[in-house]
């Protein structure tokens, strides 16, 4: 649910970001077991990497990925060893007959991630994004102007979208 905040002389909501975290944990689960199965045996650094490459917009942290590992682990669907100083992780027959139920779910997924970043790339919302975080570390407040001019052409944007999607559905 979207929540109000006081900005600008009237009450705008807050993004509602719920439909990206639906079963996110179910998913990162799933991926890190793919992770694991494509690159065989791998330790936490190596299943960090691969994740951010392919999801190119999430590193997950050590205080999510290790424990997800350990959970995995202790249900049976990965079993790790001590290779010189690293812990390695390994599907096991559990772990890959879990996967192969999901593989294609997971793969799917990480393809709409990795295509909707190409477009938000393209478009340029990462430098959009940029910019703004700058904005806020320097505390720069942009004029009305400037963010009624912002927002005409984000509506606009918005118009072509719904104009795809009113043909999509049809």
């Amino acid at each position: 649910m979207a929540t109000s905040t006081k900005r600008f002389g009237k009450v705008e909501h807050a993004i509602d970001i719920g439909f990206l975290l639906v079963n996110v944990r179910g998913f990162f689960r799933d991926l890190v077991l793919y992770t694991v199965a494509k690159l065989g045996k791998a330790y936490g650094y190596a299943i960090r990497r691969f994740i951010s490459q392919n999801i190119r917009v999430y590193v997950p942290s050590s205080g999510v990925l290790y424990p997800t590992l350990h959970e995995l682990e202790k249900e049976g669907l990965l079993r790790s060893c001590t290779e010189g100083k690293r812990r390695v992780y390994i599907l096991t027959e559990r772990g890959s007959e879990h996967l192969a139920m999901r593989i294609d779910y997971v793969e799917k997924l990480i393809r709409k991630v990795s295509r909707t970043i190409e477009l938000m790339e393209y478009v340029g919302f990462r430098e959009l994004f940029e910019t703004l975080k700058k904005l806020w570390e320097l505390e720069v407040e942009p004029p009305k102007n400037v963010l009624d001019s912002i927002r005409e052409r984000v509506t606009e944007i918005n118009a072509m979208l719904n104009s795809l999607l009113e043909l999509h559905s049809e």
